[in-house]
């Protein structure tokens, strides 16, 4: 029996999205592994953010984000580490492990990833090292470099597994393992692929492994779930085939449900499926939905999809039941409304089926965010920005997602090919914004960036009734009330430079309060596509 020391590494970033950090695919692999081996997971994404250098390759971005500005229409605030400090995760780290495996699911958070596994070297030189996760699986020679012993490419329950019963041998076979790389007399070697056909024969993603952190969310303890894998579509921007292989692979209805029943009963009532094709199959959707409006109705379950669901999957009896269910809000994908883009880039659906989905939801009182690409090589600037001001015409919110680099990706291929992927890959992220070009600039994709914070504003201003508290602009400063509301002085700050927007044609933004004032200073933005925007919506 081994000690098995699970770690989800911290990111640096100029955001994150922290309810989104729970380790599911740790959670599932130490599920597997619990039988047989002693598992503890340390989460060192957990922690509260603290500010941290901007790395030089990033340096770029950093004009486009302000600590201190109180603006509704402001992008990132600052550079920061999300989880455990440096000097802090070595003491974490047990010298009494066996085995380590360390999550590395981003290309463009590797650095972190591999800072840990250092530390663990560093700490422990007994110990096997495996890294899993499409960053570790895109940068085998790093992570080798860096301590590690063994990665997985591909699902790692089974490899998991397989792997440390090797290890428990004498002498190990390793050739036997499959999803494995490893190294022999400095020669790297790649075991083939095999994709898990019965999922429904994995145990459930354990939270009660030791170390795991309670993580809530809106007051109630909260869980992610993941009830398919794979998806049978080949976007262009996207390598998911790349982990979950090609086939659409979903469990049945009744082992989620045993997984819902098993997890209330452990007092969790939020759940968010994480799947890339979330109910892929509508026949198997709608069972779904069917039994836990059955069985769990009188648990005021909070249901999510976060990943996303493709308008294609759903219909208005499938709306229907998946807000009596416990569903409040859908996150859909539109990526572009234009068809010749939509066909272009592999895309399952019409923009026709989507309007009507928008529209059903909205009937039936589910919140809408729309997610947009921006900045996707083939686009134009006029085509996001017609894209974005079609959103605007629809009960949507809109969830502008700057486009990054996501290596095994057909997109990623054609441009390193053409010789247009940035040496570092903490240039690969969203917030970075990796494909700067005279056709579309950094500065513009940042500009129809807060031009989707300003929609948005707008269309809450109209479903809530916002109304500013008086205000006053002069000296350059916005001038309000003293003891305002956060949130009351935030929609006061909205107006204001909305109005500025109007006079000027320029996105201001706030300084650091001095009193009741609010200096303003003009962002950084492209002048045209802030014209081109205002001649084509009205600002009420």
């Amino acid at each position: 029996m081994f000690h098995v020391c699970l770690i989800q590494p911290p990111i640096d970033d100029f955001y994150a999205t922290p309810i989104r950090d729970i380790p599911l695919g740790l959670l599932s692999i130490g599920a597997s592994l619990k039988a047989k081996h002693n598992i503890s997971l340390i989460d060192l994404r957990y922690p509260k953010p603290h500010k941290t250098p901007v790395p030089e390759e990033l340096a770029d971005a950093s004009a486009y984000y302000r600590p201190a500005d109180a603006s509704p229409f402001s992008l990132y605030k600052r550079y920061s580490r999300y989880g455990v400090q440096t000097n802090d995760i070595a003491r974490l780290i047990p010298d009494n492990a066996d085995v380590f495996l360390v999550s590395a699911l981003f290309s463009t958070y590797i650095h972190e990833a591999l800072e840990v596994i250092t530390l663990i070297r560093q700490k422990n030189k007994r110990a096997s090292i495996i890294a899993g996760g499409s960053g570790a699986m895109f940068h085998v020679a790093e992570f080798f470099n860096a301590g590690t012993d063994f990665i997985i490419q591909g699902e790692g329950e089974i490899a998991g597994i397989r792997l440390l019963d090797e290890l428990e041998k004498a002498p190990p076979d390793f050739t036997s393992v499959p999803n494995l790389v490893w190294k022999n007399n400095g020669e790297i070697h790649r075991n083939p692929v095999e994709i898990i056909q019965s999922i429904d024969r994995l145990p459930f993603p354990d939270y009660k492994l030791a170390g795991t952190p309670e993580y809530t969310l809106n007051g109630k303890r909260h869980a992610m779930l993941m009830a398919s894998r794979g998806c049978a579509h080949r976007c262009e921007f996207c390598s998911i085939h790349r982990v979950f292989g090609t086939r659409y692979r979903s469990r049945s209805v009744n082992n989620v449900l045993a997984e819902l029943d098993e997890k209330t009963r452990q007092g969790f009532r939020s759940f968010d499926f994480e799947d890339d094709h979330f109910g892929g199959n509508r026949r198997w959707l709608n069972q779904l939905l069917d039994n836990i409006i059955e069985n769990f109705s009188g648990f005021d379950l909070s249901l999510q999809a976060m990943n996303g669901i493709t308008a294609s999957n759903l219909d208005e009896t499938v709306l229907e039941k998946m807000k009596q269910a416990g569903f409040s809000a859908i996150n859909l994908s539109l990526v572009t409304p234009d068809q010749t883009r939509q066909d272009a880039l592999k895309r399952p659906f019409d923009t026709r089926q989507f309007t009507y989905i928008v529209e059903a939801a909205h009937r039936i009182g589910l919140k809408v965010t729309a997610y947009l690409i921006l900045g996707l090589p083939g686009d134009s600037l006029n085509d996001n920005l017609k894209s974005i001001l079609f959103l605007a015409d629809l009960p949507v919110l809109i969830g502008p997602s700057l486009f990054y680099l996501v290596p095994g990706s057909q997109i990623f291929n054609q441009l390193r090919e053409e010789f247009k992927i940035p040496e570092s890959p903490r240039c690969y992220r969203s917030s970075y914004f990796p494909f700067d070009c005279p056709e579309f600039s950094r500065t513009a994709a940042m500009t129809l960036f807060r031009i989707c914070r300003i929609i948005n504003f707008l269309k809450a201003a109209k479903e809530y009734h916002y109304q500013p508290s008086e205000y006053r602009i002069e000296d350059n400063a916005i001038i309000i009330p003293p003891n305002l509301s956060g949130k009351q002085t935030q929609i006061t700050l909205g107006f204001a430079l909305l109005e500025l927007l109007k006079q000027t044609g320029k996105i201001y933004g706030t300084l650091n309060k001095r009193n009741s004032n609010y200096p303003v200073l003009k962002e950084v933005h492209d002048k045209e596509v802030v014209a081109k925007f205002l001649s084509g919506y009205r600002l009420e």
